[in-house]
């Protein structure tokens, strides 16, 4: 459940490196309350974002603005203390066991109840008494998802949240995240996992090669999202002018156009009888796990 109630402002946010941009003219925000999914392909700019949110990074333009604070790295440290953080890669602390990052943790936050330590810590059941560096990836994803939720943050940031974690604990983490949402907790994750967006998610914001390309409640991806139209023709044919336009290209036998079209069954049916040299053409429903594999088959040439 959200408010109006702004957490996040990431305003036309870019970041180069000489020549290639990772990011490029990021804008999205965030209320209190909402749980937000950050999805994409691996390289298209996520954990970019995410370090320089958290102030790990500096955008080269643009700006993050967190609980009213402009968000640098010399300032990232005032808003750290309302911040919850999990990310796989927990270099940082590899000489310390999972007890004493805890405790450090604590220290840090002014914790001094520990019974949610104990909460998360039965329900992720992490091997606490080894060093983090010699820590198996899902040991690793359990410590850094349970420092990230028990100082109780009013907003967590999570960069592939479930990575290297088994389906039991993949099921635990969206438990948790379902509870955290009835506390009103503001959650923005990165995920490629589609059952996680699907299930906890109130919006979901697609970024791919640097940029943002959707920005959607999660409802949308779930209720119907009209049919998938994969036309061969003769001649070059304009989709439908609703239709939201996928992909045009030359083949051997002519031209394919691949739509996605939301409007009446019969008006589809309509314009397709007056397509000219009409080769063929395939008519399937488009859901979630459609979407997604247009994003895959436009990135990699493959379905995913």
């Amino acid at each position: 459940m959200s408010s109006n109630t702004q957490v996040v402002n990431v305003a036309h946010l870019t970041k180069h490196y000489k020549s290639f941009a990772a990011i490029d003219d990021v804008s999205f925000s965030i209320n209190k309350g909402e749980v937000v999914g950050f999805v994409g392909l691996n390289g298209a700019g996520k954990s970019t974002t995410i370090n320089i949110m958290l102030g790990f990074l500096h955008g080269t333009n643009g700006s993050v603005t967190i609980f009213d604070q402009m968000v640098t790295p010399q300032t990232a440290h005032k808003t750290h203390q309302k911040i919850g953080f999990a990310s796989g890669d927990m270099t940082l602390f590899s000489n310390l066991t999972g007890k004493q990052y805890f405790k450090f943790i604590a220290g840090r936050f002014g914790v001094h109840d520990n019974s949610r330590l104990k909460q998360l810590s039965d329900l992720f059941m992490p091997d606490v008494d080894k060093k983090i560096g010699d820590l198996s990836r899902g040991n690793k994803q359990k410590i850094a998802l349970i420092a990230a939720f028990m100082t109780s943050p009013e907003l967590v940031i999570l960069d592939e949240p479930s990575s290297g974690l088994d389906p039991l604990m993949q099921q635990n983490f969206i438990d948790l995240i379902r509870e955290e949402t009835t506390k009103g907790t503001t959650i923005f994750m990165s995920s490629h996992y589609l059952t996680e967006v699907i299930d906890v998610c109130s919006r979901v914001v697609l970024i791919r090669e640097g940029k943002i390309v959707k920005d959607i409640p999660a409802s949308e991806l779930v209720t119907d999202g009209g049919k998938k139209v994969r036309l061969v023709s003769k001649n070059i044919v304009a989709p439908p002018r609703t239709a939201e336009l996928i992909e045009k290209k030359e083949i051997e036998d002519g031209y394919e156009l691949l739509f996605v079209y939301k409007a009446k069954p019969t008006q589809l049916q309509q314009w397709l009888s007056g397509v000219v040299g009409l080769i063929d053409v395939s008519i399937t429903d488009h859901d979630l796990k459609a979407a997604f594999d247009d994003l895959y088959e436009l990135e990699t040439g493959e379905h995913a």
